[in-house]
């Protein structure tokens, strides 16, 4: 039994969803503090064969409010002109109508909190792709905030069952594989890949771009060969 816990990030990039694929149990963390200018509310689609930022605007945004507190600002820029952006961009990829309807039913429901509407992304692509995983939501697991970061993690991992738990690669500026054995866990760090795939040009493969732009490209064979490239280190 493995777990992983990380902020929810609206259609994030392949390595998050490799990250799930890594774990039996996934965790948003939603009742930390949101980053401004972080992957929470903003991601990149491919424009022109060029990385195109996006945000989802949210109301009164903030760093003293934890992910969960932060409601989003549905208007006419959101999600309509996002909308258009995407038919525009990606109206001749091979997926692009089925795509199009997981993305309308991300948003149908018109959450108020950005943690649901990430949530959703990553739940429903799951799902969009014919996969199965524990969700879960660190808000309702009833574990302290009031531990220090790695015990935290350590105690939602208990919660869950498990004495393993899986961090991105970064993590490791953060987290110690020592300290972590000390109090009776396993720590891995997931080293993502992000394999080249045609995106509909002749430019030069883009990197890192939202799930979208996977999703578009891809069958979701390809795509659940995609999930399993990672190594654990």
């Amino acid at each position: 039994m493995s777990v992983a816990i990380m902020q929810p990030y609206f259609f994030p990039y392949l390595g998050y969803f490799q990250l799930v694929q890594a774990v039996d149990d996934f965790v948003f963390y939603d009742d930390v503090m949101f980053i401004k200018k972080g992957w929470i509310n903003r991601n990149q689609i491919l424009m022109q064969q060029k990385a195109f930022l996006f945000t989802i605007p949210l109301e009164k945004q903030s760093q003293n409010k934890s992910i969960r507190e932060s409601t989003i600002a549905w208007g006419p820029e959101f999600p309509n002109k996002w909308l258009q952006q995407l038919q525009s961009s990606y109206k001749k990829a091979p997926q692009f109508i089925p795509v199009m309807d997981l993305i309308e039913s991300v948003l149908q429901d018109k959450p108020t909190s950005i943690a649901d509407l990430a949530a959703a992304s990553v739940i429903k692509t799951w799902q969009y792709v014919g996969l199965e995983k524990r969700f879960h939501f660190s808000s309702q697991l009833g574990v302290s905030k009031d531990l220090e970061r790695a015990e935290r993690l350590m105690a939602i991992t208990r919660h869950l069952g498990s004495n393993q738990y899986i961090n991105a690669k970064n993590g490791q500026e953060l987290y110690q594989k020592e300290y972590f054995a000390e109090q009776g866990f396993q720590l891995n760090f997931l080293n993502q890949s992000l394999p080249a795939y045609f995106q509909g040009g002749q430019n030069d493969f883009v990197p890192g771009l939202s799930m979208i732009d996977v999703l578009m490209w891809n069958s979701k064979e390809d795509i659940k060969n995609m999930l399993s490239t990672y190594s654990l280190i």
